[in-house]
């Protein structure tokens, strides 16, 4: 485990890593692997983009792997993958602006990384690297599992309840939280801190986190992603 536990998406220590970039293709893990499940409602995600179930081949291949690390009759389910650049713009400006009119008082920069607890400011966000998912569990006949908040729950509405290693929830959704972690972690993601739902693999903050000298992936537009379709 690294020792950055508790980073925002805000701290310049991101940005600050450089990005190799790759033509690693993107799958769709709609069809991908029948024992992980994939929310296709896009009920509970801002992102309408038809390539939101999209990530690299190397982010499907190791939740394949992190399934065997899940007691039997759970599985994955996730609710988003890729999210396009400029939805994520579009949510961090609008969480920014909320928080504004909340806290008028608040300096730009504390505002920023306020948000950051929310969503990515665009120069770091992991989902339209396609290196990111939320994903949280579900039995085999379709019931979700108590991870202590609903998912996309707010830090704030929830005091912090939604931060992966909070205490402020029943015994049994931290026991499901750590389910969760291991198998996602045993893989090779990491979690940012505030949503215990957020994991990545090969974007900046998976580098900082594991202390890599550059990130694996890059951002890409849904146009860049269609040639990048395996």
């Amino acid at each position: 485990m690294s020792k950055h536990t508790e980073i925002l998406m805000s701290d310049p220590k991101i940005a600050a890593i450089p990005v190799k970039g790759t033509h690693e293709p993107f799958v769709n893990l709609v069809d991908y692997d029948p024992d992980i499940f994939i929310d296709k409602s896009q009920s509970q995600i801002a992102s309408n983009s038809p390539f939101f179930s999209y990530v690299r081949r190397s982010v499907a291949e190791k939740l394949v792997a992190a399934k065997a690390y899940l007691p039997k009759g759970v599985h994955f389910y996730v609710k988003e993958g890729y999210r396009p650049a400029e939805v994520q713009v579009q949510a961090f400006n609008e969480t920014y602006q909320e928080l504004k009119k909340s806290f008028s008082n608040m300096s730009q920069e504390n505002l920023i990384a306020m948000a950051s607890k929310y969503v990515a400011p665009i120069e770091v966000a992991p989902h339209p690297t396609g290196g990111a998912l939320d994903v949280t569990l579900i039995t085999s006949d379709g019931k979700e599992l108590d991870l202590g908040t609903p998912f996309n729950a707010s830090p704030n509405d929830t005091e912090n309840a939604t931060y992966l290693q909070a205490i402020n929830i029943s015994n049994k959704a931290r026991e499901n939280r750590k389910i969760l972690s291991y198998s996602l972690q045993a893989a090779g993601f990491v979690n940012y801190f505030t949503e215990w739902w957020h994991w990545s693999f090969g974007d900046r903050y998976w580098a900082l986190m594991k202390n890599e000298s550059s990130s694996i992936y890059q951002p890409v537009s849904e146009q860049e992603l269609k040639k990048l379709v395996e």
